[in-house]
């Protein structure tokens, strides 16, 4: 794999990966006809030269952004409501996640409010609300900051209840972004603490799908270098042996 080459996946998700991927952006959406993207971060991410070069980079395009970045570091309803009147407001036409898994979170989230104004929590998936889910949402792109989360390419957004703090799963198949904008270089200029606790977070996941007793097929095959592996025959054969 070449650094300063992008590369395309499709997971089902476009996914186009590489130093520079970012500036593809403005292309992509001229190209898809949205002039007024709502740009979703969190506090810290705003406040770095990379985001701010984005920003000025679409500008420069003539298009026409607006910054929504009041949210928490695990996010809350309110956060996602008060997302939604930024929209209602400033009559956007796309919703662009930029950052880590708290941001991409509020974004998916404020996709599935546009459209879906019933109480956000009736469309927890616990309780069955994906069912609920049957409008039209904004076409939304992610754009991950961080290497740890993977919420770029995900289905589902994690909200917590304001007073209880109680974790809610927003979960249906139109909450996929139609495209990431996943650029490496984006995250060289992250405080160490956050790369630290995402690359922590990576290292978790990873240990969580190789051990879980019920893995996938995929998760089997990269764990193992490419080799299917029944786990429950391998420990079988190690007991005999």
């Amino acid at each position: 794999m070449t650094f300063d080459k992008v590369y395309q996946y499709n997971f089902p998700t476009t996914i186009r990966f590489g130093a520079g991927a970012i500036k593809e952006l403005p292309a992509y959406l001229q190209k898809n006809g949205l002039k007024r993207p709502m740009i979703v971060t969190d506090p810290t991410i705003a406040s770095l030269p990379f985001f701010k070069a984005i920003v000025a980079d679409l500008q420069a395009h003539n298009i026409s952004v607006e910054v929504f970045n009041d949210i928490h570091k695990n996010p809350v309803k309110s956060d996602v409501y008060k997302g939604g009147d930024v929209w209602d407001n400033t009559s956007r036409d796309s919703i662009i996640g930029i950052g880590g898994g708290a941001a991409l979170d509020v974004a998916r989230a404020i996709v599935l409010r546009v459209n879906h104004r019933e109480d956000l929590f009736k469309y927890d998936d616990l309780i069955g609300g994906d069912v609920y889910v049957t409008n039209d949402v904004p076409h939304f792109i992610t754009i991950p900051t961080t290497s740890g989360t993977g919420s770029e390419v995900g289905r589902s957004a994690i909200i917590a209840d304001d007073e209880t703090h109680q974790k809610k799963i927003l979960f249906s198949p139109k909450l996929m972004a139609q495209i990431v904008f996943a650029d490496p270089v984006l995250t060289m200029d992250l405080p160490p603490f956050i790369t630290a606790a995402t690359g922590m977070d990576a290292l978790t996941h990873n240990m969580e799908a190789f051990l879980a007793k019920k893995s996938a097929p995929a998760v089997r095959w990269y764990s193992t270098g490419g080799h299917f592996v029944d786990k429950r025959r391998a420990r079988k054969s190690n007991k005999q042996t």
